[in-house]
């Protein structure tokens, strides 16, 4: 991965001018090379100096099942199986009422593979809603598209002083 090179393919004899090709594996992801051509006959020649550069991994996640539901709030969870290429990757939940979403939780960076969640409030009772963990690295990575639904609103109750109290009896209000 420098100028220096390092590393040399199998020779290949040709006896003829013609262009030869030869593969190479082990290369890190995301990293520049560079390479020469080399001949040996009656002295050594080399071809100019030329670059790649390997593609990058993104990141991979997953979408795990909400928690914590109400009626009006919920916890989206996921997962960072792979940080890809990237020293650190951003998390975050897109999430609607469709496929299209159209809102997205706060981001979080994160450094290493592991679970991550965000709290989604203000929902409306009784309503289903789609979401997916959203990974940026070094590309996008999307989690599967996972639903829930919201719960009932509980019905409110007061607590009122008792009336009608006597040695015996008393009347509880609400």
């Amino acid at each position: 991965n420098t100028t220096d090179y390092g590393n040399e393919t199998p020779g290949q004899i040709k006896t003829v001018p013609a262009v030869f090709s030869s593969n190479i594996t082990g290369l890190k992801a995301g990293t520049t090379y560079h390479f020469r051509a080399k001949a040996i006959g009656n002295g050594t020649s080399y071809g100019n100096d030329t670059v790649f550069t390997t593609s990058t991994v993104p990141p991979s996640v997953v979408t795990n099942a909400a928690g914590n539901l109400t009626a009006i709030s919920a916890t989206l969870n996921g997962n960072l199986t792979a940080v890809g290429t990237a020293t650190t990757v951003t998390v975050s939940f897109q999430w609607g009422n469709t496929i299209s979403y159209g809102n997205e939780t706060p981001a979080q960076v994160m450094a290493a593979p592991g679970a991550f969640s965000g709290n989604i409030t203000g929902l409306n009772p009784i309503t289903t809603y789609h979401f997916r963990a959203k990974a940026i690295g070094n590309g996008t990575s999307y989690g599967n598209d996972t639903i829930f639904t919201t719960g009932t609103v509980p019905p409110t109750v007061i607590t009122n002083a008792a009336g009608n109290i006597t040695a015996s009896s008393a009347a509880l209000n609400g």
